[in-house]
């Protein structure tokens, strides 16, 4: 298959569905076409399929389809602040990069137009960076994406820039942050994101922590923890004999084994398992919480993540619940676009004052 718009190749299907589509998709996907498999696998479900010969919509949609795996809303961000005397203007710089086509087209980047916009009583100048995604040595169906993704810039009281971007991934982010390192001013200006390499071992999970009863607005109650990622050791860290519990060789035998766990459910900040390793020596990488309207019938799942390489925090917005009926019913809702862009918005607002606080008491206990 050399481009989008050939038929892909039966492995092809095959490795779509076993690894890029989830499986209530696939099901509905196969129901629609009258196509039933039980007790399959996903493996098996995409073997079926690529002997089907299928239109060119159904291709497009399983293409869509496994993309979405990646399409969830995120957020994330980072800050510039001059350390000069002199004031800095991020909207002429963004301008200036826009004049820079050689630059920017060198690399395959693409921006907008500059919007002004007030929010808050703040100014705030809305951006777009738009690039191809190629995924060389990937399966040639998915090959090549067309992304994009915005963001805000905007300045605080303390004449520090904030710059918020609204993507489908982790690594847009931080193109977007590297398309700024390379027109900013290094000797004048600092650039700084929410790394979870500027946290200790300890501080990880005192900042989710800390997120369970301050990410959210006052209109909002806290549930649940329902999803919990943790492990032992930082990537490319080797595991020492003392970062493994001393309370048995039963205990050690099952702990020294784990490099990460994922966890879901419900209680899982209580749970004995979660206990059993904090106490041994871990990181927190991300946890998702269920917070439910103190105002309105509604439910929301909130993911809050340190991903990538290097890992950075996001945020992102897993499900959203309406209670409807006498029966009080929880139902799967839409949730506006600028309603969810509003609502990871300030989530990441709050965790940036949360990481600033504890990163500023560390330094604070150094000297």
């Amino acid at each position: 298959m050399n481009n989008n718009n050939s038929y892909p190749e039966k492995y092809e299907i095959i490795e779509v569905c076993s690894n890029f589509i989830k499986r209530h998709i696939l099901n509905s996907f196969m129901q629609e076409r009258g196509i039933f498999a039980i007790n399959a696998s996903t493996e098996d479900i995409g073997t079926i399929l690529s002997h089907c010969i299928l239109e060119e919509s159904s291709i497009e949609e399983l293409r869509a389809n496994a993309y979405q795996i990646s399409s969830k809303l995120t957020l994330s961000g980072f800050t510039i602040k001059s350390i000069s005397s002199s004031s800095l203007s991020l909207n002429e710089i963004y301008e200036n990069m826009r004049d820079n086509n050689r630059a920017l087209l060198s690399k395959g980047y693409k921006l907008g137009n500059l919007i002004v916009e007030n929010r808050n009583d703040v100014q705030i100048y809305r951006g777009r960076l738009d690039y191809e995604i190629k995924k060389p040595g990937r399966i040639q169906f998915m090959e090549k994406e067309e992304s994009h993704c915005d963001f805000v810039m905007y300045e605080n009281q303390n004449k520090e820039w904030k710059i918020e971007v609204d993507c489908t991934r982790s690594s847009d982010g931080k193109e977007v942050q590297k398309l700024f390192s390379q027109f900013i001013d290094k000797g004048t200006t600092s650039m700084s994101s929410l790394n979870i390499d500027n946290l200790n071992d300890k501080q990880t999970i005192k900042f989710f922590d800390a997120l369970i009863n301050k990410g959210m607005s006052e209109e909002w109650r806290f549930a649940d923890v329902i999803a919990l990622t943790f492990r032992r050791g930082r990537d490319g860290e080797e595991i020492s004999d003392e970062e493994v519990s001393q309370e048995g060789e039963k205990e050690r035998a099952v702990l020294s084994g784990i490099r990460q766990a994922i966890l879901e459910g419900g209680g899982l900040r209580e749970n004995e398992f979660v206990k059993q390793f904090e106490k041994s020596g871990c990181i927190f990488t991300a946890m998702t919480f269920e917070y439910s309207n103190k105002n309105t019938p509604e439910t929301i799942h909130i993911r809050a993540e340190f991903k990538g390489n290097p890992k950075i925090f996001e945020v992102s917005i897993i499900d959203y619940f309406e209670t409807k009926g006498t029966a009080a019913t929880r139902e799967t809702a839409l949730l506006s676009q600028k309603k969810n862009l509003k609502i990871r918005s300030d989530f990441w607002n709050r965790a940036y004052n949360i990481f600033a606080e504890i990163v500023r008491n560390k330094h604070d206990k150094m000297t």
